[in-house]
């Protein structure tokens, strides 16, 4: 019998699911912000989400892959950020223009 440890993708999860996810990498990324990756802990994390430690665990099964997402999930932030609507009156960042 295999056993799957991986952690359930976002596009797997209930509409629950993918707010606790959510919840756990806002938090996440503000105590990496505010500690650094090494200062920050399970319990730390699992404190200020508001999660259990199985709920961490269920999402993010090592800090590695907590990290990762918090990146992927930070860098979609600032994509979508510059993509909104108050942009698009931009055609380039030349400081002289076209």
């Amino acid at each position: 019998m295999t056993i799957n440890t991986a952690a359930p993708t976002p596009d797997k999860l209930t509409s629950k699911g993918k707010a606790t996810r959510a919840r756990i990498l806002d938090q996440a990324a503000e105590l990496i912000y505010t500690k650094g990756v090494h200062a920050t802990n399970n319990e730390q994390l699992r404190r200020a989400a508001g999660v259990s430690g199985s709920q961490l665990n269920h999402y993010f099964s090592t800090k590695e892959s907590l990290v990762l997402a918090v990146i992927a999930w930070q860098a979609e932030r600032v994509l979508t950020f510059h993509r909104s609507e108050r942009f698009a009156c931009f055609d380039n960042l030349d400081e002289d223009g076209p």
